[in-house]
């Protein structure tokens, strides 16, 4: 009797992760927004929290991989596109940890850039969601993603401009290591979108 393994549906497994993603940005744009506030903390502790999730999800799509002899789009872009919605959230979680390391709060600047990527997450979850059915659709939040990678990196060096007009170096150099966090974290979602439009191209 032959057994057949049930079908995997990377789509879902892909569309999973974003949606864990999301979550874990908009926790962490929770905790810059909350200063002060009792749960402060609390938020940052979900972000590290959802981050170990993410973790989990990512593993499941490279297992499955492993064990898939047929994939609905090339093994190596499935593989791709899942580690850079990975890193996306794991530079979520690294900007809470250098921040609690160099103790410093969140500041406009920071919330500012925090809330784009939010926006980018968002894209991207609607990007990958309709890749499967929808592809003009999916294309058409790819390039929202890219547009809005630009606009962080512009954010981030006029932020940078605005540090560095300060006096207290120690501060300045703790700062600047959660800014390039963050610009890397936009850099990474447009490195996904690339993907997913060479995946777009190829189906």
């Amino acid at each position: 009797m032959k057994i057949f393994r049930k079908k995997v549906n990377f789509f879902e497994l892909l569309t999973k992760q974003c949606e864990i993603m999301c979550r874990g940005l908009d926790a962490l744009y929770k905790y810059c927004t909350s200063v002060g506030e009792p749960d402060h903390e609390s938020y940052g502790d979900m972000v590290i929290d959802i981050e170990h999730e993410g973790d989990k999800a990512r593993r499941i799509v490279v297992e499955e991989l492993n064990s898939t002899f047929i994939t609905p789009m090339e093994r190596n872009d499935i593989f791709d596109l899942s580690g850079h919605l990975d890193d996306v959230l794991d530079y979520a979680k690294n900007s809470i940890d250098e921040m609690r390391i160099f103790k410093i709060e969140p500041n406009e600047d920071m919330t500012e850039m925090i809330g784009i990527l939010c926006d980018t997450a968002q894209h991207i979850h609607k990007a990958v969601e309709n890749l499967e059915k929808h592809k003009n659709l999916a294309k058409e939040e790819a390039f929202k993603v890219k547009s809005l990678e630009n606009k962080v990196g512009k954010k981030y060096y006029k932020a940078l401009s605005s540090l560095f007009e300060g006096d207290d170096f120690k501060s300045i150099f703790k700062y600047r290591e959660v800014y390039r966090h963050l610009n890397t974290t936009a850099d990474k979602a447009e490195m996904a979108m690339n993907i997913l439009l060479d995946i777009i191209n190829s189906i």
